[in-house]
């Protein structure tokens, strides 16, 4: 069983710094709904298991959406798939989409994670208020 999940990463906070920093180019203005708040920097994902070993890692800018770096992440490296038939992978709400899930469900992997506002609940969902805090 793997976890998924990514952070903000806050580089500076006033214009002038992101301005002059060297990150410019690299990091990007972004938001991060868990802290309400804007922020400039960049948002490492992370796939690991549940004991914390580290499967997959990408560094992005603050805008790039989850699920298409969790895809990235799976087709840069096609051989951590095919080793691992039917591999279970927990991610929050924000890993959602008919398109996102058929590709991932065609590589193999088995998604759960918690119902969005509107949705019927969804397998899986006795396990994520005791993984949560191991996911974050």
């Amino acid at each position: 069983m793997w976890v998924v999940d990514s952070t903000p990463v806050e580089c500076g906070r006033s214009r002038e710094t992101a301005k002059r920093s060297d990150l410019a180019g690299w990091a990007e203005d972004g938001y991060c709904a868990s802290h309400s708040r804007y922020f400039w920097g960049l948002r490492p994902h992370l796939v690991c298991t549940l004991g914390g070993l580290p499967i997959a890692f990408a560094l992005t800018g603050a805008k790039a959406d989850e699920r298409d770096v969790l895809l990235a992440m799976f087709t840069t490296g096609p051989d951590l798939l095919a080793t691992r038939p039917g591999q279970t992978l927990i991610g929050d709400k924000n890993y959602f989409g008919a398109g996102f899930e058929a590709a991932i469900a065609g590589a193999g992997i088995r998604l759960l994670r918690p119902a969005r506002k509107g949705e019927p609940e969804r397998a899986g969902a006795p396990f994520f208020k005791p993984l949560r805090q191991i996911v974050e």
